[in-house]
């Protein structure tokens, strides 16, 4: 799995996959920043998904937010616009752990290597 980010003007940038989805990032589109708070809400969402509708929820909001430092995010808040259910507030928040590559791979703090090629 890879994305290439590609400079299309002053501070910004559009980022695409192999299958050729792309994104803004910079001036009008996402920051970095929240691209990654996106990033996990969706994985959130994607992991907790067939939980919530098998038990009636076909809509539902993840909210991300980040708690931002000088030059980081010191934590980040994923909520859930669902009723407080009892059985879904234990089993949503442990899915999530256990089966969401984004939030495991923020939370094991997976080692970023930056070389040039060429």
């Amino acid at each position: 799995m890879s994305v290439t980010v590609q400079r299309i003007g002053e501070g910004r940038f559009v980022a695409t996959t192999a299958d050729g989805a792309t994104v803004e990032i910079g001036g009008d589109g996402f920051s970095a920043v929240q691209l990654l708070e996106a990033a996990l809400a969706a994985c959130a969402a994607m992991t907790a998904e067939q939980l919530i509708t098998r038990r009636g929820g076909d809509s539902f909001t993840v909210t991300a937010s980040g708690e931002q430092a000088a030059h980081e995010l010191r934590s980040v808040d994923i909520a859930f616009d669902l009723p407080a259910d009892e059985p879904l507030a234990t089993i949503v928040p442990r899915a999530v752990a256990r089966e969401c590559k984004v939030s495991r791979t923020v939370e094991h703090g997976a080692p970023v290597t930056v070389r040039l090629n060429g």
